[in-house]
């Protein structure tokens, strides 16, 4: 017998529906277990939508992880003769040596892959 379980789905909520409960807890004399109750949110939810959204903000805060930093990539120089991938491949009496350009390494990591199946 199998039981089916029920499929959960993770809610997304908007800023808007963040901002106003934030602010309705920020009201004095009101509990955040009870806002979070009557619409349905976990008070640990609430909680950590009150530290993302400082009094006055209209979108939450970025963790300081989150910056990028700009990087610069050079472009990659076709391969010179000295930057080819040579080896020898000897299979029972056949022996082949084998250069490829270095730039086509994918291609020839498929190729090699594929002979030697």
């Amino acid at each position: 017998m199998t039981i089916a379980l029920p499929v959960r789905h993770r809610r997304n909520h908007s800023i808007e529906f963040k901002t106003d409960l934030v602010t309705m807890c920020r009201q004095p004399g009101v509990s955040l277990s009870a806002v979070a109750l009557e619409n349905g949110v976990n008070a640990n939810l609430l909680r950590r939508w009150m530290k993302q959204f400082p009094v006055d903000a209209k979108h939450p805060l970025a963790p300081a992880s989150a910056k990028l930093v700009p990087v610069q990539i050079e472009p990659v120089n076709a391969s010179s003769p000295d930057e080819d991938i040579q080896f020898d491949i000897r299979r029972g009496s056949t022996r082949i040596n084998i250069r490829w350009p270095l730039d086509k390494a994918e291609a020839c990591a498929q190729w090699l892959a594929g002979w030697l199946k």
